[in-house]
């Protein structure tokens, strides 16, 4: 269900700033406006959380894993049919109420994975979501470049595959329920795994490590494809009105961040094997800290496309093992009664990266100037995202410091 609704989502963040130039929208406004709708999302979504996670613990998980995906599934469709920019801003917006659901399936797996196996299994959930956000990009880029389609016809599919795995979810996946069951009303449930969680000094570690390590990847996804394109066109595009329209370019923004999202979504479930158990999750996450931080500042100087490729896939890589290291240290640091409430509130450090990041990237987006080599004027995105992972590498020693959970 992760990887259906992801595949779908991947679409609307790599080829909205496509869908807005060809809606009319300046190409100067396009890393701004892109960054401020996939943000909007995030701040629609995030108060939500706490209420479907008392839900789904006190109701029905399986009810609230079900609803995330019939909301992808209309806003999918609704970004397929719209042809304004006002439109195409809507939909991405809207997709704010299909948050809220992945802290609720890890919470599931923490459950039902064999002890032995729960390290790999919740790093492997996590690499869902960056392999979708590979086949997204990768199916578009063949049906928009290889087949002439329209956007439309990817996203299509998109939904069509969603709509199959809702079905799926109803009939033949059981609801599994709390091992610790919560008592009270939905918004007692709420209001105690807040205060819960925020009392709660490992959480509050792995939190911030989270936080900053997705503002820090989600601060490049408005200017990848700009960057692409700049790398891919060369220095004929500053003079281009529409630089993402040329030929070739939205087939190269498909395979580049597609194949790059796929590789590293793959060598992060390695990696966390081979590291965690050997230097722990604290200096894994360092690690990766330090290679997202020169990954990102690269990207404002690679000259050609195998080498951006190369920056983006550590760049995947780090995203999806930082996830992995943070649920993995919840699941198995957090006290069981505050299990399921860190994992679930989890999303909030994560939608608060998202909008920081998106936010950032848009300010800094205006801040730029054009010079050779990057004359879309990217640089103070890259500089800004790979300061916020460099500032990652401290926040990763944090978690040596918060060994025990406070207890009741």
């Amino acid at each position: 269900m992760q990887f259906a609704e992801i595949f779908g989502v991947s679409m609307i963040y790599s080829y909205l700033p496509m869908a807005l130039e060809r809606a009319g929208v300046p190409i100067g406004e396009i890393a701004s406006l892109t960054g401020l709708s996939i943000a909007g999302l995030f701040v629609i979504g995030a108060p939500q959380v706490p209420i479907w996670l008392a839900i789904a613990e006190l109701r029905s998980r399986r009810l609230v894993i079900v609803r995330s995906g019939l909301i992808a599934l209309a806003a999918l469709i609704a970004f397929a049919l719209a042809d304004q920019a006002w439109q195409l801003v809507g939909a991405t917006v809207a997709l704010g109420f299909w948050l809220g659901n992945t802290g609720v399936m890890l919470a599931t797996i923490r459950e039902v994975a064999p002890e032995r196996e729960r390290a790999r299994v919740i790093s492997l959930f996590s690499a869902a979501a960056p392999m979708g956000f590979a086949a997204g990009p990768l199916l578009a880029a063949w049906l928009i470049g290889g087949l002439g389609l329209t956007l439309a016809a990817p996203i299509a599919v998109a939904a069509l595959l969603n709509g199959l795995l809702i079905v799926a979810n109803i009939v033949a996946i059981p609801d599994v329920r709390p091992t610790a069951p919560q008592r009270g009303s939905v918004l007692q449930v709420a209001r105690r795994g807040i205060t819960d969680v925020l009392r709660d000094p490992v959480a509050r570690a792995g939190y911030l490590v989270l936080m900053l390590g997705i503002a820090g990847e989600r601060m490049l996804r408005p200017a990848l494809p700009l960057r692409i394109a700049e790398v891919s066109i060369g220095e004929a595009v500053g003079g281009m009105a529409e630089p993402l329209a040329a030929p070739g370019v939205a087939g190269a923004v498909g395979l580049l961040i597609g194949f790059s999202a796929l590789i590293g979504a793959l060598i992060a479930p390695l990696f966390a094997a081979l590291t965690f158990p050997r230097i722990g999750i604290p200096r894994s996450a360092a690690l990766a800290f330090t290679v997202g931080a020169v990954a990102a500042a690269s990207l404002a100087v690679t000259p050609t496309l195998p080498l951006l490729a190369v920056s983006i896939t550590a760049i995947a890589a780090v995203s999806a093992l930082l996830q992995a290291a943070v649920f993995t240290w919840l699941a198995e640091r957090v006290t069981p009664l505050r299990r399921s409430a860190a994992l679930s509130l989890s999303l909030f450090p994560l939608y608060a990266g998202n909008v920081a990041g998106l936010a950032a990237a848009s300010l800094a987006a205006l801040a730029g100037a054009p010079r050779e080599g990057d004359l879309l004027a990217l640089t103070p995105i890259f500089a800004s995202a790979a300061l916020v992972l460099a500032v990652g590498v401290g926040a990763a020693a944090l978690l040596n410091r918060r060994r025990a959970t406070l207890r009741r």
